[in-house]
């Protein structure tokens, strides 16, 4: 199938992006010292590369019609090479930069879909947000664990208090 040239040209951007964050996640990997979060970058480090490999494959005029993502049990395991000596950014750092690798790359993806054309490259990169938002979810608690709570909680007054201004404001 020929693509759209809207198609081809969100994907060319897609894989500019996914080869910096690949090298990010790389390092972050290598430098991270908690097991769960090393675990995490691991995990979002394969499926990203099989996005790479996802969105090749949908380029192929030849093969762009048969295409799917792999779930992450699905994907080749490989190792990554660390170098000797790194500068260890610590583990809050890193999380709070995947974290929001993780929910930029899902912002993308789901931005990228509503203006894609042919109807397996938009939805390929629906399924490819949803994987990125469960990596975001799972930062996320990893974020709790560490003591990283990003989102404050209210209290009931300030919530009563903010329905009755949106009450007011729409005269309900």
């Amino acid at each position: 199938m020929i693509l759209k040239a809207i198609d081809l040209s969100l994907m060319s951007e897609h894989l500019m992006t996914h080869k910096g964050v690949l090298k990010k996640l790389a390092y972050y990997y290598c430098s991270a010292k908690n097991p769960m979060l090393k675990q995490t970058i691991y995990e979002q480090f394969l499926i990203m590369r099989n996005h790479v490999y996802v969105m090749l494959e949908l380029m192929d005029p030849e093969h762009n019609e048969d295409v799917s993502v792999l779930a992450l049990n699905q994907v080749e395991l490989i190792d990554i090479p660390c170098p000797e000596t790194i500068l260890r950014l610590g583990d809050k750092n890193i999380l709070l930069e995947a974290h929001n690798t993780a929910k930029s790359m899902a912002l993308d993806n789901f931005s990228s879909a509503l203006k894609m054309k042919a109807t397996n490259v938009k939805s390929i990169h629906v399924q490819m947000a949803l994987q990125q938002v469960q990596l975001e979810e799972r930062y996320s608690e990893l974020g709790k664990m560490m003591s990283l709570n990003q989102s404050p909680d209210t209290s009931s007054e300030e919530q009563t208090n903010t329905i009755k201004r949106f009450k007011r404001l729409f005269h309900l």
